[in-house]
């Protein structure tokens, strides 16, 4: 039991001591992965003078993944490249109900994927209270276009708050919360802004490597 006691003490202690790998001339790997599928989807109904048409758009699957690789150019100062990949599949069915004419009723059915490629760069400011634990405001600018299609898609800015924890002098475990951006859309020419601290929560992992 003492022996236990001492190991666990002296993991604590390396623990507690071991400072986070932050600072110019270190770097980091992280990024973002999801992936889901929905099998049901949505369903429309549309009703005209005819009859009425059931739209399904079912088994979607989205995907994304984006890899980021960032240095620091200073104590307190990182930037990061973040390349993007997304697709987007699923199937489209339209069943058509005559009011008039049962003969007439037909379904259509058709699979389809868009496919979004993009790049971000982040700049973040690391704030260290302890050795182990911090905070960094980061933000950034992103542009994304449909792969086929460069005319369509988005361009962005935003900054948000986040909050570090180093388990490992090699590991940050970081949760974002909330965030200020702004979306400019280059087909529509349209434009977005929103401002919010309770949502847009998210978490990530970080390797720390290199030194001065």
């Amino acid at each position: 039991m003492k022996k236990l006691l001492l190991i666990t003490f002296a993991v604590l202690f390396v623990s507690a001591a071991a400072s986070a790998q932050t600072g110019k001339g270190h770097k980091y790997l992280g990024g973002a992965f999801t992936f889901s599928y929905d099998e049901d989807g949505t369903v429309q109904n549309y009703n005209f003078d005819t009859g009425v048409t059931q739209y399904f758009n079912k088994d979607i699957v989205s995907f994304n993944i984006s890899p980021e690789f960032g240095f620091f150019l200073s104590d307190k100062w990182a930037i990061g490249i973040q390349p993007g990949y997304s697709r987007v599949s699923g199937t489209e069915v339209s069943n058509f109900y005559s009011s008039t004419d049962p003969t007439k009723n037909y379904s259509y059915t058709s699979k389809y994927h868009t496919d979004i490629i993009g790049l971000a760069i982040n700049l973040r400011y690391y704030c260290m209270i302890t050795e182990k634990f911090g905070i960094y405001p980061q933000m950034g600018i992103s542009s994304s276009h449909i792969a086929n299609n460069f005319t369509d898609g988005h361009f962005a800015a935003y900054a948000g708050p986040n909050v570090v924890f180093f388990p490992t002098p090699k590991v940050g475990l970081n949760m974002g919360f909330g965030n200020v951006s702004y979306q400019y859309n280059y087909l529509s020419h349209g434009s977005f802004l929103n401002a919010s601290l309770n949502n847009n929560f998210n978490f990530g992992i970080n390797y720390y490597f290199g030194g001065k």
